[in-house]
């Protein structure tokens, strides 16, 4: 487990011993047996507790954010410049929603507050019910206009569902962000379908001459940063997997900053599966003594 957990130790036993006693601890929604076992448990989003807090108070994030937008305004100028006299299609950015545009700050701090994990039915209720606490990443609204005031089509590229796209569109509007001709922009994830975006992002390339995509996500720009099944034991093939998908960025590196622009997301991702069952065995090793 992580320190974290053993930092906060004591209090897990003083609250089990309240609880024994009669007393309510916790959620008072929760029967007094319930919430001994639920405050004595380990609660699973205390290792993303501080990566949480970076991304929903920290100015830093803040900074990074804005400064990924801002150089993304300035280069698509070059690039609508390199667009041929000849070309016929509208020029497009291609853009991930979650936690590249829209923040779901919301519904982590509801896993954390519930003391569980990501679940399908509760995001889904998220994406379907909560547009209005739906926010956005820092600096993507000036670009999403700056984009769309000169021409460019913004195609949101997500893996939120069809079956809630009202919700998604919903969130958009109460951001601020033009919906206007949204069905044709908008391309989510049907249900019992392949997260692999390939197809969609080809179907937008069809439409148009896309310039830059945008994604907090490698699979977001290609399925060959995709992380292959792995055995959760098998410590050998996951560092394989983290060591390959790092040079497959190094190839890239051209793309970065230019026609690809990356948003830091340490709560959840790709990077998370080579961890395995035991992620601490992947940090760096010291000598120090």
């Amino acid at each position: 487990m992580f320190f974290v957990v053993k930092r906060f130790a004591p209090f897990a036993c003083v609250a089990a011993i309240s609880c024994l006693t009669g007393f309510a601890i916790g959620n008072s929604r929760v029967a007094t047996a319930q919430q001994s076992e639920a405050v004595t448990s380990v609660n699973p989003q205390e290792k993303v507790l501080y990566a949480n807090l970076y991304m929903q108070t920290s100015a830093e994030y803040r900074a990074v954010c804005q400064q990924i937008y801002w150089n993304a305004t300035e280069k698509v100028r070059a690039r609508l410049s390199e667009v041929p006299a000849t070309e016929t299609k509208q020029p497009a950015v291609v853009m991930d929603l979650d936690e590249t545009v829209i923040d779901n700050g919301g519904y982590q701090s509801y896993v954390d507050r519930e003391r569980t994990t990501f679940q399908s039915k509760t995001w889904s209720d998220w994406e379907a019910n909560y547009a209005s606490e739906v926010k956005l990443i820092p600096g993507a609204k000036a670009f999403i206009e700056y984009a769309e005031a000169n021409g460019i089509a913004v195609v949101y590229l997500s893996n939120r569902n069809v079956a809630t796209q009202a919700g998604t569109i919903a969130a958009l509007q109460a951001n601020g962000l033009s919906t206007v001709n949204i069905e044709s922009r908008l391309l989510l994830q049907e249900p019992g379908t392949s997260s692999n975006k390939t197809d969609r992002r080809k179907k937008a390339m069809e439409k148009y001459r896309v310039v830059m995509i945008f994604g907090d996500n490698l699979r977001d720009f290609s399925e060959d940063f995709a992380t292959p099944k792995l055995d959760a034991n098998d410590t050998a093939a996951q560092f394989q997997a983290i060591e390959n998908r790092k040079t497959k960025v190094d190839a890239a590196r051209s793309h970065f900053g230019v026609d690809w622009f990356i948003l830091p997301n340490p709560v959840y991702g790709e990077w998370e599966k080579p961890l395995g069952a035991n992620p601490r065995s992947k940090l760096r090793e010291t000598s120090l003594k």
